[in-house]
């Protein structure tokens, strides 16, 4: 006779959605500001190991260990998303984010030069005028020079010599503006705030207390799809959770039926 496996299937499948926030920490620990939602993404995950030294058993000559013990836990996060928020790449790069609002009446003075571009300060919302350094009358667009987002061409037809000093005004877009590695390490908290469709959609948080990002390994600037861009960091004891029984790297909560 045989009966089978008959213990009942308690599996719980994990397909997991939902959304990632970030929150900058302070020297204590404690979160800056409000959480970011980090946009889709496409994969989230840890990696966890141990550090171990082990004693080699050299009293009965089994070649075994006779002792073993965990001296370092590591946790690593990595993360890929879609989304390319200008606040989120800052953390990334070790930056800031700054608002420039609109400027009308900017200027520029760069040197020109047949059949090349001109780079000037901030991105180009409208120009007022070009003319050469010296003289009156102001450069003709589409003949002289042909307008770029930041940048500015001259052609073989402009009336400029080359070198020649152009006076540029314009109006300056607003931006988001990251100056990147302006700081030397960013510390966050990062949240896991979703379900387990799995699981009748039950919700799970999960919390990482402290991380530490590296900074981008690369920033995708050309792609023929959408851009993915990796986020990875290594989990820091924190210094604001405490108590008994109470993990200073992370914890997650999982919504059980009764």
């Amino acid at each position: 006779m045989s009966y089978g496996f008959n213990s009942p299937d308690n599996t719980i499948g994990w397909i997991g959605n939902g959304g990632v926030l970030f929150e900058v920490l302070d020297s204590n620990d404690q979160p800056v500001g409000g959480a970011m939602f980090v946009g889709q993404a496409s994969s989230a995950a840890v990696a966890l190991s141990t550090d171990k030294v082990e004693m080699m058993d050299m009293t009965y000559g089994t070649r075994g260990v006779a002792q073993s013990k965990v001296i370092k836990n590591t946790v690593e996060f990595s993360m890929t998303i879609k989304s390319f928020n200008p606040d989120i790449l800052a953390l990334l790069m070790y930056g800031d984010v700054y608002k420039d609002a609109v400027m009308p009446g900017a200027t520029a003075s760069v040197k020109a030069f047949k059949q090349s571009n001109a780079i000037v300060p901030g991105i180009i919302s409208l120009v007022t005028s070009v003319t050469i350094r010296g003289e009156v009358e102001p450069l003709i667009e589409g003949q002289d020079y042909a307008i770029s987002n930041g940048s500015m061409y001259f052609p073989k037809t402009s009336a400029i010599q080359d070198g020649d000093v152009v006076d540029i005004i314009y109006e300056k877009a607003a931006v988001r503006r990251i100056e990147g590695f302006t700081n030397t390490g960013v510390n966050i908290r990062i949240t896991f705030d979703g379900t387990n469709t799995a699981a009748e959609d039950k919700p799970v948080k999960v919390v990482y207390h402290k991380v530490s990002l590296s900074p981008a390994a690369q920033r995708q600037l050309l792609s023929s799809d959408y851009a993915d861009q990796e986020i990875k960091g290594t989990l820091l004891v924190s210094k604001a959770v405490t108590g008994a029984g109470l993990s200073k790297l992370f914890v997650e909560e999982h919504v059980t039926a009764d």
